[in-house]
């Protein structure tokens, strides 16, 4: 009965996202809400109907004895989730999506400097790959995939805090933006030069997911692709969901692999399959039923962790000592007594128990409301025709959505910063005449009023 419970809890979780994105959503399949429900759906439905078939798969089990735990987790997470739905749908304002597509496409066919991006790109990269190499002092081989994808960190000291030169991945911004432009370009133009640059982008970055040891970076290319030719107007016609599922195969290709890796073991699909439903990946069931069993009182932050980011900015290698700006190692050390180097996934959910306990389900409304207003904000024509805004929605926007739901706030403010800077830049050098499109477009509105 308890686990046909949890199972309903993760199936309305998945359902009324999806429900919300495809009436509200501003980017078909890709919305907040959307990315909410696929989170919900691989970190909570289908965990919880793997856990009731296959119990031994559930990472919880190895610290949860409380018989109500479980329940009172998902309780808490579907809560949580529910308020994210409400504080969307109380933000939602009527939108003219035809005039954010065609802005789009104006700022799309205009990027310039094409050659001069797809070299930038390329380089960037190879001087990221070469500083991370350095740093870890080896060459590049099948020995160090091995080890940046079984241990991400280095120089870890006692307190559990190492150094995942998250400085350096963050200049992979570079070449991540630069498929995005290219693509952008490419689908907007119709230039087929501009796409087959795109497709080479695309295996940098796929290379660049081995060099990161980030699984996870594999499914951001494809939800860059696919957020920005839906940004434009596209549609998923039959040659597209062919190419779509062929590199959604690569991808999960490339995540056995690198799952094999890892732990130095083959296994296949099923050893993917295995470490993700018992792990705390996406919006996990597990971390919500390990905090909400383990958080005391007298432990929680009172807001204090969505604030780390006001010293998070100094590198590591000047304050040796920094704390960390994520809370996964306070929940793997403090919270579940596992004393190894780095730190098991918080989740927002997490996040907002730690500080405010089940007064953090206030937090999933907020987060809601912001998820729409942000939306609304960077896909708007006149931000699009003035800024160029909606290249940030695949490259800060979705990052954002995914961090809040998987991660720490924190941490992503600190990343994200750097990462504006770069992309800002980018912006003025390659899309040089969206102030003179904004001028024709509104001049043109003008004359038609």
């Amino acid at each position: 009965m308890e686990n046909a419970l949890i199972i309903a809890l993760g199936l309305v979780c998945a359902a009324v996202p999806f429900a919300l994105g495809q009436r509200y959503g501003l980017v078909r399949l890709v919305s907040p809400m959307h990315l909410l429900g696929w989170f919900c759906l691989f970190g909570f439905t289908t965990k919880a109907v793997v856990y009731a078939m296959a119990p031994q798969f559930a990472f919880y089990r190895r610290f949860v004895d409380n018989p109500w735990g479980d329940l009172l987790g998902a309780l808490y997470l579907a809560l949580f989730i529910l308020a994210i739905c409400l504080g969307y749908r109380l933000a939602c304002a009527p939108v003219r999506q035809p005039d954010n597509i065609q802005a789009a496409r104006i700022i799309a066919t205009g990027i310039a400097r094409r050659g001069w991006l797809f070299g930038l790109a390329f380089g960037v990269a190879a001087a990221t790959a070469l500083m991370i190499l350095r740093a870890r002092g080896a060459t590049l081989d099948l020995d160090l995939l091995a080890g940046v994808n079984s241990a991400k960190q280095i120089n870890v000291g006692a307190n559990g805090v190492g150094s995942t030169l998250a400085g350096l991945k963050t200049l992979f911004i570079v070449p991540k933006c630069a498929f995005v432009l290219l693509l952008a370009h490419g689908v907007a133009a119709r230039a087929r030069l501009a796409l087959v640059q795109a497709a080479a982008l695309a295996v940098l970055l796929l290379g660049i997911a081995l060099i990161s040891g980030d699984r996870f970076e594999l499914v951001e290319m494809l939800i860059y692709a696919l957020a920005t030719s839906l940004m434009l107007g596209g549609r998923i016609s039959g040659r597209a969901a062919v190419w779509l599922v062929g590199v959604g195969a690569v991808i999960v290709a490339l995540s056995v692999y690198m799952t094999e890796l890892r732990l130095g073991q083959g296994g296949g699909f099923g050893l993917l399959a295995s470490q993700l439903v018992g792990s705390t990946y996406f919006l996990d069931l597990n971390a919500a039923i390990m905090i909400t069993d383990r958080m005391e009182p007298d432990q929680m932050m009172l807001g204090q962790s969505y604030f780390w980011w006001l010293f998070g900015w100094v590198p590591r290698a000047i304050w040796v000592d920094k704390p960390a700006v994520d809370l996964g190692v306070f929940f793997k050390r403090d919270l579940m007594g596992v004393y190894t180097g780095g730190g098991y996934n918080v989740t927002g959910p997490g996040e907002a128990f730690i500080n405010f306990g089940w007064g953090g389900v206030g937090v999933g409304l907020v987060l809601g409301w912001l998820y729409r207003k942000g939306e609304a904000a960077v896909l708007a024509a006149r931000a699009t025709l003035r800024h160029g805004a909606f290249l940030l929605y695949p490259l800060l926007f979705y990052p954002f959505v995914q961090a809040t739901l998987q991660s720490s706030f924190s941490a992503f403010i600190v990343l994200a910063v750097a990462q504006f800077v770069m992309i800002a830049a980018m912006i003025a050098i390659f899309v040089p005449r969206y102030a003179v499109k904004a001028r024709l477009y509104h001049r043109g509105a003008a004359d038609a009023a």
